[in-house]
């Protein structure tokens, strides 16, 4: 086996949570390989990621990279049916799972050392060579329409949903991972391949490796494994990805279901993780975290006071616009006094709402976070493949640091950006009685066309 001197990616310096050390690697295709050694017990996780998601899907598609998904685990060119994929996990003592989101698909084995090199066999096999064998994706339609059926049965999911609808009201299967039934009902095998062909080449690819392993030899492993996998066009050029336009209208949208409480957000197109928006992203996470503490201003101005039962802001991590939500949770009688306090909390947000202290306290919560996740390689190797996909990994090792130079400034200065004068779209989740009782869409339209 060729030895080959890994690029060790240089860490964020002088912070004593420092990343760990992530050995990165180009295969001759095009295939981002990144490898994370930890020694302390022998177990290994071999996980693959592709830049796909609902971001790629027009309605046509939407759902068809979750349906994909559930495809991986199915017969390949090396393993004719289900029955020898599974018969081969037990072989080799594997963990498996996978996961569809917004920007982010992934797919990891975990097992012990002494299986790593059988594991990505394995692992080559299932994204090289998938079949789509017919019967297999005529069962796993049901599957997956199944999954919609149980997240149809959370009044939460009502909810996102519809806000979603107004959000991203141009293009909406862009950030519905989920998907639509007709579509998952309809799929072809030709749409599988569409999909194996545009972003499932490696160039649009990575390999993340973690635990007792040596990087040299993962490396030099991939280069062999990987050498049939030919490189495809940059899905991205040919296939850019939509720009979601403003939200047309502020505006209130009420969703009926049967619950004992009121839910609800305000959400606003927030920056994203590329382009001239980044710095901004930093001050999203820090703010969020300074005012989700229970001494902050906010909290008290909203819970402490018992106008809402709980409020939060939050911003997600996305390279295609990211949503700002402010959520919270309030009894039918004080739900207007709780809408109406987050928006005067908002307004209030100039330079001095948040301190250099409060900043400083919110940016260490999200460390701890942040290192909490680095104390399993197998949990490591999921972290790394979310933001290889929606941010880069230069994102990831200066994340923690560009928290802690966030300024009351730059809080300040991406409220007045993002949230300040912006349209949004409240989204409200009522009873049959709440709404009965004149909790329905034409009283929140009238509560937010106040001015906060």
């Amino acid at each position: 086996m060729v030895m080959l001197a890994p690029l060790v990616v240089a860490a964020a310096a002088s912070r004593s949570t420092a990343p760990p050390k992530i050995q990165t690697h180009t295969c001759p295709d095009g295939l981002t390989v990144m490898v994370v050694e930890s020694h302390a017990v022998p177990l290994v996780t071999v996980e693959i990621t592709a830049k796909n998601g609902s971001m790629t899907e027009p309605p046509d598609y939407n759902g068809l990279s979750h349906l994909y998904e559930h495809m991986f685990f199915k017969a390949n060119k090396a393993l004719p049916n289900q029955e020898a994929f599974m018969a081969r996990t037990q072989e080799l003592g594997i963990e498996y799972n996978g996961s569809t989101n917004t920007e982010h698909v992934n797919y990891y084995f975990t097992t012990t050392k002494d299986h790593l090199a059988d594991s990505m066999q394995f692992m080559h096999d299932a994204v090289v060579g998938p079949l789509f064998d017919a019967k297999e994706l005529e069962r796993e339609r049901v599957v997956v329409t199944g999954e919609i059926d149980r997240d149809e049965a959370d009044p939460q999911y009502h909810l996102l949903h519809a806000v979603d609808e107004r959000v991203w009201w141009k293009y909406p299967s862009r950030k519905d991972p989920l998907g639509l039934r007709a579509t998952v009902l309809k799929t072809t095998r030709a749409q599988m391949q569409t999909i194996q062909h545009r972003y499932y080449v490696p160039n649009n690819s990575a390999l993340v490796v973690t635990g007792d392993v040596s990087a040299a030899d993962v490396f030099a492993a991939a280069d062999q494994l990987y050498a049939d996998w030919p490189r495809g066009d940059d899905p991205f050029v040919k296939f850019p990805l939509v720009v979601h336009p403003p939200i047309r209208a502020t505006e209130a949208v009420v969703v009926e279901q049967p619950v004992r409480a009121i839910d609800g957000e305000l959400v606003w197109h927030g920056p994203s993780t590329v382009g001239p928006t980044v710095p901004d992203t930093y001050a999203a996470d820090a703010l969020s975290a300074a005012i989700a503490q229970p001494s902050s201003r906010f909290q008290k101005a909203l819970v402490d006071s018992g106008a809402c039962v709980s409020a939060n802001l939050s911003w997600y991590t996305q390279m295609n616009t990211g949503p700002i939500t402010a959520s919270f949770e309030a009894t039918p009688e004080k739900v207007d006094a709780c809408i109406t306090g987050i928006r005067a909390e908002l307004a209030k947000m100039t330079a001095d709402y948040v301190t250099q202290e409060d900043l400083t306290r919110g940016a260490h919560q999200i460390e701890v976070t942040v290192v909490q996740e680095r104390e399993r390689p197998s949990e490591l190797a999921h972290t790394l493949t979310f933001w290889w996909t929606s941010a880069g990994l230069d994102y990831y090792l200066g994340y923690v640091d560009r928290l802690f130079q966030v300024t009351p400034a730059d809080a300040a200065r991406f409220v007045a950006t993002y949230i300040a004068k912006q349209p949004f779209v409240l989204g409200v989740l009522v009873s049959p009685a709440m709404k009965r009782a004149g909790l329905d869409t034409k009283h929140f339209q009238a509560l937010i066309a106040r001015a906060p």
